[in-house]
């Protein structure tokens, strides 16, 4: 009944906390329309160095202007992502609540039935034999409606005459139907919303996503091989820091962090076969797409360990680390609040699906924007 119309609006927080995010991304996409104000929980990039005249320094600022500003975006896009992946979980399930709850009323449903049947059975007996009229006749053909009809003083009288007891049982199958009905309606009005708000937030990131594409182009047909350059040079940069940082990790010790799970390696694994995959918004489809979190929780799916779909629910639900404890298969999270995560692999590097317009690769850990590591 109500499950596909659902299913035809889900085409991974509650709906007060929607709207708390629906504030934030609008927050966000006018930042991208004006000033494109930096988010606090990155780190400022590593300036270049200047060679040349003075010439040669403005072009330089203006290059590493232009990659600053499109992290900036990447960074907005990444958290409008998660409210698109938060909002595609939380349809997923209602659609399970709704379906059990369905459930629910149909088995209740059966069971109202067949004790109608029954006092039907001892209505009819006792009409036949003169005892009792047929006055349950209008009230027992039905499963709908029969909480303001059943009349308890007749129901009560046939029962009586049949050594029944009472129709406290029926009644209160009848108030139980009731109350779920109550809460299928309920639950089809949030899996609208949802819906709603799923749709709303994919819009705005595609729309980040296309003022990203359109500087970006725009950035490369200027300054092409400048921009190259100083992307190439930032990510040996990142790396060469990154892997530096896990050198002091090494020779620290820690009591009572839960040890790696056995199935690390299987996930490491199952993450590296996705090598190469694009990114798209809420994906989750090996071979063809992934988000940031569906790449983690398809991984450790494989391993055959389950964990939630969602960055944020991934960070909340499993065992944290102290980040220096950080292990191949530990998840590293990014930003404040959270809208990143990222296999770890070991010496400073992670895979990871990082946004609209890449693919699943393997990368430096920016240490600096590290907020949590958590262990499946």
């Amino acid at each position: 009944m109500y499950t596909a119309y659902i299913v035809t609006f889900c085409a991974a927080w509650r709906l007060p906390r929607r709207v708390r995010h629906l504030a934030a991304a609008l927050t966000l996409t006018t930042s991208v329309a004006t000033a494109f104000m930096p988010v606090g929980a990155q780190a400022a990039p590593e300036a270049a160095p200047q060679t040349g005249g003075s010439g040669s320094g403005d072009q330089q600022r203006r290059v590493n202007a232009i990659i600053d500003e499109l992290d900036r975006i990447g960074v907005q896009m990444d958290q409008l992502a998660e409210m698109y992946a938060q909002a595609n979980n939380d349809q997923e399930d209602l659609v399970v609540e709704i379906a059990a709850t369905e459930k629910r009323i149909k088995q209740k449903e059966n069971e109202l039935a067949a004790m109608q049947t029954d006092l039907r059975a001892v209505a009819l007996k006792s009409f036949v034999s003169g005892g009792m009229s047929n006055s349950l006749s209008s009230v027992l053909s039905s499963t709908r409606g029969l909480t303001d009809s059943v009349s308890k003083k007749y129901l009560t009288s046939v029962a009586l005459n049949a050594g029944a007891g009472n129709t406290d049982a029926l009644q209160a199958l009848i108030d139980d139907i009731a109350k779920e009905r109550s809460a299928l309606q309920s639950q089809a009005k949030k899996a609208s919303r949802a819906a709603d708000y799923a749709v709303e937030r994919l819009k705005a990131a595609e729309s980040l996503a296309s003022t990203y594409t359109q500087r970006q182009a725009e950035a490369e047909q200027q300054l092409g091989t400048l921009i190259r350059s100083e992307r190439q040079r930032r990510e040996t940069s990142a790396l060469a820091s990154a892997q530096a940082e896990a050198a002091k990790f090494k020779g620290l010790k820690f009591t009572n962090v839960t040890p790696p799970s056995s199935r690390a390696g299987v996930a490491v694994k199952a993450a590296l076969s996705q090598l190469g995959v694009k990114y798209v918004f809420g994906a989750k489809s090996p071979g063809v797409a992934f988000d940031c979190s569906g790449l983690t929780s398809y991984a450790w799916g494989v391993a055959g360990v389950g964990i939630p779909r969602v960055s944020r629910m991934q960070y909340a639900a499993l065992t944290k680390i102290p980040t220096a404890a950080a292990q191949p298969g530990d998840l590293i999270f990014s930003y404040n609040p959270i809208s990143h995560v990222g296999l770890y692999l070991g010496g400073g590097q992670m895979v990871q699906a990082p946004r609209t317009g890449d693919v699943v690769k393997i990368s430096a850990v920016y240490w600096s924007r590290v907020v949590g590591v958590v262990r499946p």
